[in-house]
């Protein structure tokens, strides 16, 4: 008996040592606060997924997604909702897709129309809702005086693309349409997102740039967005993929659970053979490293992918948008991007916002030192995440 309790201590121990040792970059600001965030909740709720789907207690995605948003509901119920004082918070739904429309008071007594903003949660198309962002949403509405729309779109895997893509265009479309009863001008409505969420506002943005007869949106801004799959060995994958708050092996998960729910082929992303030689010298591969040489364009058409479900997908902009034709960047609205240095997806970012200005795009682009992925929603208890809010905000209020 002696013995066996024993054991268990020395499990336990190794168990709180394994959480309690979460690698943490040098250039993180507050380390403990980082462990905290990716070592004991992120970190968990994923190996729960992968141990219950071991189990067959479901599958990883949908365990995943639960413990980390009962987790995150938590944290929510604990904070209290005083941070939704002075805004009218509504739950309802636009052309058929659920959303939460935040209203300033002081927006509904204008005399004037106020700004408008669609925001587009993160949360790798898979988990989060617009629950986990609620005093984000809440502080960027109240701060801007401005109404923002959060969209509650479907997600994967039990949704595949384009389900999120095309719930995040209904619901923009209808309050370009309709902005009116929110006392919003509807000539200055932008739309924002973090992550996945930044991946939908910028497919959204291209795709309503050729809409006639709509109201075009003000801004785009882009919160370290996700934005391709052609390419997992770029530096910032190279250099940040070992890092729990989002690792090279979760994101390509993600892509996988929102492309067809087969995680047996995340070995070859992984190794980037889910593309063709061919594919690697062509002007697709050239959006993500602009450094290649002798690239030769190629029309989508005549690529052959290997034997995967809905490979040629990754070259479609409504699923990766930095896979876009130069022509069809022109005309593209203002446009901010934020980055973050401990993150897989800076060059992403970092390479969209290069491509927007030579098209001739106004782009500002904020890069974090001291960031990581997805600092952003900590901007109340996190300093450099603070800072980045307010930049953020300065932003928005300048341009909206």
């Amino acid at each position: 008996m002696v013995l066996k309790a024993a054991l268990v201590c020395v499990a336990v121990a190794a168990l709180l040592a394994y959480y309690c040792n979460e690698p943490v970059p040098q250039g993180i600001a507050e380390p403990h606060l980082y462990a905290k965030m990716t070592g004991i909740i992120f970190r968990t709720a994923l190996n729960l997924g992968r141990i219950g789907e071991y189990f067959s207690a479901g599958s990883e995605a949908q365990i995943f997604r639960s413990v980390f948003e009962a987790w995150m509901n938590v944290g929510l119920k604990l904070k209290g909702t005083s941070y939704r004082e002075g805004l009218k918070c509504t739950d309802t739904m636009f052309d058929g897709v659920n959303v939460r429309v935040y209203e300033p008071t002081s927006a509904a007594q204008s005399d004037t129309k106020v700004p408008g903003l669609v925001y587009i949660h993160g949360g790798g198309w898979v988990i989060a809702t617009v629950d986990t962002v609620d005093p984000m949403t809440a502080h960027v509405a109240k701060q801007l005086g401005a109404v923002v729309v959060s969209v509650d779109y479907r997600r994967a895997p039990e949704h595949l693309f384009p389900a999120a893509f095309d719930d995040s265009v209904a619901a923009t479309k209808f309050f370009l349409q309709n902005a009116e009863k929110y006392n919003v001008d509807r000539t200055r409505i932008g739309i924002s997102g973090d992550s996945a969420g930044g991946n939908l506002a910028a497919a959204v943005t291209l795709a309503l740039a050729k809409e006639k007869g709509l109201p075009k949106l003000k801004t785009q801004a882009l919160i370290y967005p996700v934005l391709q799959a052609i390419n997992f060995t770029t530096p910032s994958y190279i250099n940040h993929g070992h890092l729990n708050s989002l690792s090279k092996d979760l994101m390509v998960s993600f892509w996988l659970w929102y492309l067809n729910n087969d995680l047996s082929f995340k070995k070859v992303f992984e190794a980037n053979n889910h593309t063709t030689v061919k594919l690697k010298k062509s002007q697709y591969a050239e959006y993500v490293d602009p450094e290649m040489v002798d690239v030769k364009p190629v029309k989508k058409g005549n690529l052959k992918f290997p034997d995967i479900p809905n490979i040629a997908t990754i070259l479609d902009p409504r699923f990766a948008p930095l896979m876009v034709d130069d022509a069809d960047l022109k005309g593209l609205p203002l446009t901010y991007v934020m980055t973050c240095e401990y993150d897989v997806l800076k060059d992403d970012g970092v390479m969209y916002a290069k491509r927007l200005g030579k098209a001739g795009v106004k782009v500002n682009h904020d890069h974090y030192q001291h960031g990581f992925h997805p600092f952003l929603i900590y901007f109340d208890v996190y300093e450099s995440a603070g800072a980045a809010m307010a930049n953020y905000l300065a932003y928005l209020k300048k341009n909206l």
